[in-house]
């Protein structure tokens, strides 16, 4: 099997990507020119993505996260109107509805750094009468709070209504923004998080992951929320079929729970999950780590309400797990109006860059929606791995060469799992495992889990397949065999932080009896 190692070497090319990607000129970086680190994060920036001083914008106002309607109109869009209007940014004309909007502009892309207020609260609005009346549902009429950001991606259309979202044009398309198809509207994002530091951090894990690639397991949460909820569940379910496709072996939660306390979540590359107000699970764990440039989101209404406490929701708390890249809410948006989780990652996947993704995967705009990390950031900008690239990640790089080497299905399985009892390579047989389990197949799950755990050396992976094994006997109606596992977890692992995840499916699966108060009852 050695020399599929040095196939792969020899082989693996740069994956197919999407061309014309945004271009420095074309972004514009706003700043609090009130805040000295907002305008040093916006040099920063700047320099390291070689964006054109003539393209960055301070503003005079309040560094309070939450603002009203009034202060937005007066410091923040009314003065980038301004700019782009002295620096000729765009040519405003009129549609054919006599809106006046920008017909052709040089800035497809807005960077907001942190120090910048992120929320425009609601403000009081008429009740729609006569032919208005009925037009949108009420709560959505009536709903015209919003992030800073979505509601700056219409700044130059005059006089839209603000209560409400309006439709946006990007969405499940796979266009180009370079190319300006949609002049009037401005794809924004936001260096942002609890510190200075994550912001600069994230610009330089994205610069670095951009050159070697993302590599790593993918770890999906489902929540089994029923009717219309389920929907989320779907956008998840279709993203574990592309975590898989790009090399990234995949966990399934399949709980209604989330991921229990300090679950041990190595290796996370891509992290999507729900539901729950504030971070819990493997986050608890001040230990847990993100691979460099990971992606990671978790649904919640109000993911972005605050950026400064990372105890707090979750965007921050993601970010201080040192995430790359996320997407939150700063209102409730309701989650068709969400961002989808399946359209976004699919469009990373084909190259866009993260403001891209995140833009074709949004059915709204003028609403609760924001993205946090490098807006350029392209995590699947790969190129081909070089000999000491190949030193790093060697699990998950030969997964992606024989996706390719072996396009058989049997063959391919043959031929890796061959190779990881060579490399005493755990992820491949979790990987086989957990796509067995999906399949079904309980018998090969519950074998190949048994062998990824005598092949892992990391005692927090090994308790991990143990964990993957109560799955497999929870699947199989065997709850007595599941809590055998686990108790049995729970004095070999016992030294672990991790360990706290067994008490926590023990409580799931194992629940105590109520309190005797309770019992009289």
């Amino acid at each position: 099997m050695k020399s599929l190692l040095i196939v792969l070497l020899a082989t693996l090319a740069a994956a197919a990507q999407k061309t014309d990607p945004l271009l420095p000129s074309q972004v514009v970086v706003v700043y609090n020119s009130l805040v000295p680190s907002s305008k040093d994060l916006a040099e920063f920036y700047a320099l390291h993505r070689r964006i054109p001083t003539t393209n960055v914008i301070g503003l005079e106002v309040t560094e309070k996260s939450t603002i009203d309607r009034a202060t937005y109109e007066k410091f923040i869009r009314k003065p980038l109107v301004d700019e782009f209007d002295q620096r000729k940014f765009w040519i405003m004309g009129k549609d054919a509805n006599g809106v006046e909007l920008p017909v052709k502009t040089r800035v497809r892309c807005l960077v907001l750094m942190k120090g910048l207020p992120l929320r425009i609260s609601r403000s009081k609005t008429p009740e729609p009468v006569g032919e208005e009346e009925g037009k949108k549902p009420r709560q959505f009429s009536q709903n015209n709070e919003a992030s800073v950001d979505s509601e700056l991606s219409l700044m130059g259309v005059r006089g839209y209504p603000i209560g409400g979202s309006i439709p946006n044009p990007y969405f499940k398309k796979e266009i180009v923004a370079s190319l300006n198809p949609y002049p009037y509207v401005l794809l924004v994002g936001r260096l942002d998080a609890h510190n200075y530091d994550h912001c600069k951090r994230m610009v330089l894990d994205a610069l670095d992951v951009e050159k070697a690639g993302l590599w790593g397991r993918a770890y999906l949460d489902h929540s089994l929320k029923p009717g219309a909820f389920a929907v989320g569940d779907q956008w998840i379910s279709k993203v574990a079929k592309l975590t898989t496709a790009k090399a990234h072996p995949t966990i399934v939660d399949r709980m209604s729970n989330t991921f229990v306390t300090n679950y041990p979540m190595s290796d996370a590359a891509v992290y999507f999950g729900w539901y729950t107000t504030h971070r819990n699970g493997p986050f608890l764990n001040p230990k847990m780590r993100f691979k460099k440039g990971a992606i990671a989101v978790h649904i919640h209404s109000f993911s972005a309400e605050q950026l400064i406490n990372p105890d707090k929701n979750w965007c921050a708390a993601l970010i201080e797990h040192g995430a790359a890249a996320t997407l939150g809410n700063t209102w409730e948006p309701f989650l068709q109006l969400s961002h989808q989780l399946d359209v976004f990652y699919d469009r990373l996947t084909k190259g866009y860059s993260l403001v891209e993704a995140a833009y074709l995967s949004i059915n709204v705009l003028s609403w609760q929606n924001v993205v946090l990390g490098d807006p350029l950031y392209t995590p699947y900008l790969t190129t081909a791995v070089t000999a000491e690239a190949l030193k790093e990640d060697r699990e998950y790089k030969l997964i992606r060469y024989a996706e390719s080497r072996f396009p058989e299905p049997a063959e391919r399985t043959t031929q890796l799992l061959k190779a990881a009892d060579q490399s005493k390579n755990g992820s491949v047989y979790e990987m086989f495992a957990f796509a067995a389990l999906e399949a079904g197949d309980t018998d090969t799950a519950r074998e190949q889990f048994k062998r990824a755990k005598e092949l892992f050396d990391n005692p927090a992976d090994q308790l991990r397949q143990v964990l993957n094994l109560v799955e497999v006997e929870r699947r199989n109606n065997d709850p007595a065999a599941a809590l055998t596992l686990l108790r049995q977890a729970k004095s070999n692992f016992a030294d672990l932080p991790e360990s706290k995840a067994i008490d926590g499916l023990l409580v799931i699966l194992d629940p105590p009896p109520p309190p005797a108060t309770q019992r009289k009852q």
